[in-house]
């Protein structure tokens, strides 16, 4: 596969990930005069996350019924698509019945639409897939894209399920597909739930946060990071069809350790981390950690901004937007 783009869809574009690669390749391909098409259901709230966005053209849709999408993407013919269109991301949405067709039903869908224009297929279907397919390992067991699918939530399944119904499907439809599994991703844009944005939150709000003893350990990336992991995706030569790569640091961090950096960022000036305050989940793995040996040998793709790094960008961007 040659190194440009051409015309590339995305779905997701209106969530964190999705919304940073499409300013990204809004920057990239407006070179090249190349189109950057995001496919979005005509009423989502978010919509207006794109609206800003010079250079992106915002196809909306009614639903992600079979028919809506092949109407969509024959207009739009896309040489590459990014697939980040997920249900459950959110764990206070995690419905199974909506989880399994946000993620299986879409992912199989898209690939048919692509597959009904003839005349013009895809040079590539990049899928968004997650560390939560995997089963739960002991520390410090890297995670490799051999380690069982075995997921421990509903969410975790429906992702493991997508990525094996899509490589099927792309197989049969003669579509190229490759698939990434996320590990932790944090930066601007992120849901202010998430563990950074909250701690930077509560810290300059001169309050202590509510967390867990910490000892957690996690692999995170920055969000830029995992755009050009993206984006190498689209256009290396040494991906495999149908196959699945880590994108992660490898790094582990303890999630006391990230409280204590954010502190630092934030300037609190107190001892306590309010670490300690809440129990830790049931369901709560306290070792996701990756191995993105495979990815790197075949991109050549690093991660390159340390956590202190980008939580200082962060910050940066709060203040820019006025954030407390």
């Amino acid at each position: 596969m040659s190194a440009g783009l051409g015309t590339v869809l995305v779905t997701g574009a209106t969530g964190f990930i999705g919304a940073a690669l499409a300013a990204r390749l809004t920057t990239r391909l407006t070179i090249t005069g190349a189109r950057t098409a995001c496919l979005v259901r005509a009423d989502s709230p978010r919509r207006g996350r794109l609206e800003g966005v010079a250079g992106v053209e915002i196809t909306p849709v009614a639903s992600f019924s079979t028919p809506e999408l092949a109407r969509a993407v024959g207009a739009i013919q896309p040489e590459v698509v990014f697939h980040l269109a997920a249900s459950g991301v959110n764990p206070s949405e995690r419905d199974p019945e909506l989880v399994v067709d946000g993620n299986v039903g879409l992912t199989t869908r898209l690939l048919a639409a692509l597959a009904a224009t003839e005349a013009h297929r895809p040079a590539r279907f990049v899928h968004a897939g997650s560390c939560s397919e995997y089963a739960p390992a002991p520390e410090p067991t890297r995670l490799r894209e051999d380690h069982p699918l075995e997921p421990t939530c509903v969410y975790g399944a429906a992702k493991a399920a997508a990525y094996l119904c899509g490589r099927a499907a792309a197989a049969r439809l003669g579509i190229p597909f490759v698939a990434l599994r996320i590990f932790g991703v944090y930066g601007p844009g992120e849901g202010p739930a998430r563990l950074i944005p909250h701690l930077l939150a509560r810290f300059r709000a001169g309050e202590a946060p509510a967390l867990t003893p910490g000892a957690q350990a996690r692999d995170l990336t920055y969000v830029d990071d995992v755009v050009e992991a993206l984006l190498a995706a689209a256009t290396s030569r040494g991906l495999e069809s149908g196959r699945a790569y880590n994108v992660c640091s490898g790094a582990p961090v303890r999630v006391r350790e990230v409280a204590a950096l954010v502190a630092r960022a934030a300037g609190w000036p107190g001892d306590d981390l309010g670490l300690g305050r809440r129990p830790y989940r049931d369901d709560e793995p306290m070792w996701i950690v990756g191995d993105p040996s495979r990815f790197a040998e075949a991109t050549g793709w690093r991660p390159r901004v340390p956590l202190d790094e980008g939580v200082r960008r962060m910050i940066e961007a709060a203040d820019a937007e006025g954030a407390p």
